[in-house]
């Protein structure tokens, strides 16, 4: 079973219906998805946050007949407005995707204010485009930091990424090596990781 504190951090105690949320995102990972997306909805409408998220989630990778960003904009919206990061962030890759940008960031933002470790890298990546923020790539790095100092894997890959291509300078590059090789060893120590995420359908995290 999936643990919601994991996926959505502290703020997932806060949600009465947790355990009901917990077994029916589990069911989203085998052949009995349909199920679980159907009693997700359920739980959505009785008040579970993380069910919104989810549902939100499920809408924004097409687990419907279709994407539905306004949907899930809705969705996300009630969560946000619920004081869940997770909520502010999903709103924030729903801008991203629609090319709201200066949005994305206002959400990516109040999301990592909260200490959610997915925000960090999504920040970082507008700071480091100037997409909807000045371009700031010392602001990136930094954020990659955080994100990675956390355990952020994504955020770990572009941490690596943007030292490599020089944002920290002769020194960083060096550093930005580092990074990579351990990577390549966190990976080596995880063979079926990779195999086991291709045989499931991909799940409507926002992270």
């Amino acid at each position: 079973m999936i643990d919601a504190v994991e996926l959505y951090g502290l703020e997932a105690l806060d949600d009465p219906l947790r355990e009901a949320f917990e077994r029916a995102r589990t069911l989203l990972d085998g052949p009995e998805w349909e199920r679980g997306l159907e009693e997700l909805e359920r739980l959505a409408l009785a008040g579970s946050m993380l069910s919104t998220i989810c549902v939100a989630g499920c809408m924004t990778k097409g687990w419907y007949d279709n994407k539905d960003l306004a949907g899930a904009e809705a969705w996300y919206r009630v969560a946000a407005n619920a004081g869940y990061a997770a909520g502010h962030f999903g709103l924030g890759v729903i801008y991203h995707q629609m090319g709201r940008f200066s949005e994305a960031s206002v959400e990516f933002q109040e999301a990592a204010s909260r200490n959610y470790r997915p925000a960090y890298d999504a920040l970082a990546y507008l700071y480091s485009r100037g997409k909807g923020v000045a371009l700031d790539r010392q602001k990136a790095l930094a954020l990659w930091r955080m994100g990675a100092s956390q355990g952020h894997h994504k955020a770990k890959v572009a941490l690596a990424n943007a030292l490599i291509h020089g944002y920290g300078g002769v020194r960083g590059r060096f550093e930005g090596l580092a990074c990579l090789f351990r990577l390549i060893a966190e990976a080596a120590r995880k063979p079926d990781a990779k195999e086991a995420e291709s045989r499931i359908r991909p799940l409507p995290t926002v992270h």
